[in-house]
C-alpha cells in the first residue's frame, strides 16, 4: 500500500465515530441508572427517583410545564406514586463520552393489575455529578393517538 493510501486509511479511522461501547462509553453505568429509576418509580419511591436527577435538572413531561431540580421532579411525579402505575423502560441507544451521555428508549406504562395504559419514547441526557451519572434533561411523549 502506498504511503498516501496508508495515511488516508489512518485519517478515516481517526474521524469515524465509534460506538459508545468501543470507546469505553457509559452504557453499563447508564443501564444501572435506568434500572434504579425504574425500580424506584415502580415502588412508588419518588424521593429516590428525584435523587437520580442533577441539582439543575429539567424535567419536561408531556402536557405540562417543565420543572427543575430534584424538588420539581418529586412534585411532578408525586401524583403517579399514589396510583402505583408501573413502567417498563427499554433503552435503545446510549451515546456519549467524558461527562455527558444521551440515552434514547421506549417505555410502557401499565396499571398495577397489568392493564396497558400508555406507551411511547424518551430522551434522557445525563451528566456526571459527584462521580455518578445523573439525569440532567428528561423528556418523553406518548406514541398513542390523541383522544
Amino acid at each position: 500500500m502506498s504511503p498516501r493510501a496508508v495515511l488516508a486509511v489512518c485519517a478515516m479511522a481517526l474521524v469515524a465515530p465509534l460506538p459508545a461501547a468501543a470507546q469505553g462509553g457509559p452504557r453499563a453505568e447508564i443501564d444501572k441508572a435506568v434500572q434504579a429509576w425504574q425500580k424506584a418509580f415502580n415502588a412508588g419511591d419518588i424521593p429516590a427517583v428525584a435523587a437520580l436527577y442533577t441539582k439543575d435538572a429539567l424535567l419536561m413531561p408531556p402536557g405540562a410545564d417543565p420543572v427543575t431540580g430534584p424538588e420539581g421532579v418529586q412534585t411532578a411525579l408525586a401524583p403517579v406514586a399514589k396510583t402505583r402505575e408501573q413502567i417498563q423502560l427499554t433503552t435503545t441507544d446510549v451515546t456519549g463520552s467524558g461527562t455527558t451521555a444521551l440515552e434514547t428508549g421506549k417505555w410502557v406504562m401499565t396499571s398495577q393489575d397489568g392493564k396497558h395504559l400508555d406507551h411511547g419514547k424518551y430522551l434522557v441526557f445525563y451528566k456526571k455529578e459527584g462521580g455518578r451519572w445523573k439525569i440532567y434533561r428528561d423528556i418523553w411523549n406518548s406514541s398513542m393517538p390523541a383522544k
